[in-house]
């Protein structure tokens, strides 16, 4: 009895053996397959981890890896794909289902591969995005967050939790967490039904009343806004101007409590619309390294506003003017380390050749109203002296610089982080600017409202320098450099939406770039290189 057992088992163990030979076999063929870049599908299902799925097998030995209760966990995980604005179906959800459903299915060569590529595939696009950003949206140089999707496979594999260990890959920023309670809040709207548009007609007001009137209070309510009188009436009353105040206020419009055509065009977006607005900036959210520093200076673009935080509190903020549509403000990190007090304007070339050589070659003295030199080879030129009219962009030997002073176009000072955009933030001394909601008139730099107030935040901890120190400086007319004691990051981003301690936040999408992120977030899967 004891002889027929032993032969049993050792039978047995050839059987597994052989099989896990054979399957052993079936990956490192399907491995080296994807490795020649030749298009692979499993089960229909094209594989898109083209590097790291081959890594990963060639590293393991080919050997399957996915246990039924792993393969549990991380259906669990992908079935809520969607409340983050992503699409189970790009992670092979329902062939995954069908192939666990089957207990020997769910043990094949094909469950395995296809349970690696989906999760390669998931991990990836919560350590970097979905998208590359520079794709949909250009010029893209923040920082990114950083991880290796293999790499978390392996420790997911050995810790066994998959749930668990995903939690560590969201962005743990409140807005991001915002977002996601946010897309579900507005998609049980659109459950509901959404909501109507207001008819389009004069300036609604405090002390109006009419349907309009009616309209706008049900529009409110269901934003959660506005909260309706137990016997809903049509009068425009200061309840209701203080909620159309919070929705302004929530839309970066002009906070005034009337509903005129800018308030109105923006109720009248519909709740599908802020839905995929929500999706956008959850993946540009994706995109951002968690860690932006203990000190750092953050300019949202699409808010026109510029904060400063430190250990994670809001310790400055201020307007800031960005740049036009057709002159960006690009998107990127880098790090501050001085100001200049009283600057020096040197004309970058594309408002010199845009709209400075223009205005000259039409009148020199254009020159001299702007307080503007000419220099060669750091020696001033007289204006007088040059042919004008033979310079262009490709033959002009000299630069164009402003002196400090009342038009200069930096103002008092300006802040430096040097970058290849020939970015910064500056002075200005078109202040009338700030008291618009929308601020993009720049050409590319970002002008601040009240600059000294910055300085003057600056150094409170320079014990070399304070207010009258500055003063004096400024009054001289010369310009000053001013290192600081800890240089500060700077992230200069785009987002449209996100959610502070107020709630959820939208803004007007000024660079048109929601669009194209919307679209590609649509689209399948890319291949994951």
């Amino acid at each position: 009895m004891k002889t027929r057992k032993a032969v049993l088992g050792f039978l047995w163990c050839v059987v597994v053996q052989a099989t896990m030979g054979q399957s052993n076999e079936a990956i490192r063929k399907y491995t080296e397959t994807i490795s020649a870049g030749v298009p692979v599908q499993v089960r229909g299902e094209l594989i898109h981890s083209v590097r790291l799925l081959p890594e990963f097998y060639f590293e393991n030995e080919f050997r399957r890896v996915w246990t039924r209760p792993l393969q549990e966990s991380f259906l669990n995980l992908v079935n809520k794909a969607y409340d983050h604005g992503l699409t189970p179906a790009d992670y092979h959800f329902e062939v995954l289902n069908r192939l666990y459903a089957d207990p020997v299915e769910s043990q094949s060569t094909d469950a395995d591969l296809l349970f690696t590529d989906a999760f390669l595939l998931y991990a990836s696009h919560f350590l970097n995005g979905k998208l590359n950003p520079e794709e949909v949206e250009g010029e893209w140089q923040a920082v990114r967050r950083e991880g290796n999707a293999k790499t978390f496979l392996k420790k997911c594999l050995q810790q066994g939790n998959m749930e668990e260990q995903f939690e560590q890959l969201q962005p743990e920023s409140q807005s991001y967490r915002g977002l996601v309670s946010s897309l579900m809040h507005y998609r049980e709207i659109r459950q509901n039904g959404g909501w109507n548009t207001i008819e389009a007609g004069e300036t609604l007001k405090p002390g109006m009343s009419g349907s309009r009137v009616q309209s706008l209070k049900y529009r409110l309510s269901i934003e959660g806004y506005f909260l309706m009188e137990e016997e809903p009436n049509d009068q425009y009353t200061q309840e209701l101007a203080e909620a159309v105040r919070r929705f302004q206020q929530h839309h970066g419009l002009e906070a005034d409590g009337n509903v005129g055509k800018q308030t109105l065009a923006t109720l009248n977006v519909s709740v599908e619309a802020k839905i995929a607005k929500i999706k956008a900036n959850l993946e540009r959210l994706r995109w951002i390294n968690q860690d932006l520093g203990d000190h750092y200076v953050f300019v949202n673009i699409a808010d026109y506003k510029m904060k400063v935080f430190k250990l994670d509190s809001l310790t400055f903020e201020q307007r800031v003017v960005v740049g036009k549509p057709f002159r960006k403000t690009p998107v990127f990190s880098d790090t501050m380390t001085y100001f200049v007090l009283n600057p020096y304007w040197t004309v970058p070339p594309t408002i010199l050749f845009n709209d400075v050589l223009p205005e000259v070659k039409k009148d020199v003295n254009y020159l001299q109203t702007k307080q503007m030199k000419v220099l060669q080879g750091g020696q001033e030129v007289a204006a007088e002296s040059i042919e004008w009219a033979k310079l262009s962009k490709n033959y002009f030997p000299y630069t164009i610089r402003q002196e400090p002073g009342p038009a200069n176009a930096l103002g008092a000072v300006k802040f430096m982080f040097p970058n290849k955009y020939n970015i910064y933030i500056h002075d200005t001394p078109s202040k009338e600017l700030f008291n618009r909601p929308d601020r993009a008139f720049s050409s590319g730099c970002i002008r601040l409202n009240q600059p000294l107030s910055f300085v003057n935040y600056l150094i409170a901890e320079m014990p070399d320098w304070n207010t009258e120190k500055i003063k004096a400086v400024l009054e001289t007319g010369r310009d000053k450099t001013v290192m600081l004691r800890k240089p500060l990051s700077v992230h200069i981003l785009y987002l449209t939406a996100w959610v502070d301690e107020d709630g959820v936040q939208f803004r007007n999408d000024v660079y048109q770039r929601d669009a194209a992120v919307i679209s590609a977030l649509s689209e399948s899967a890319p291949n994951l290189n």
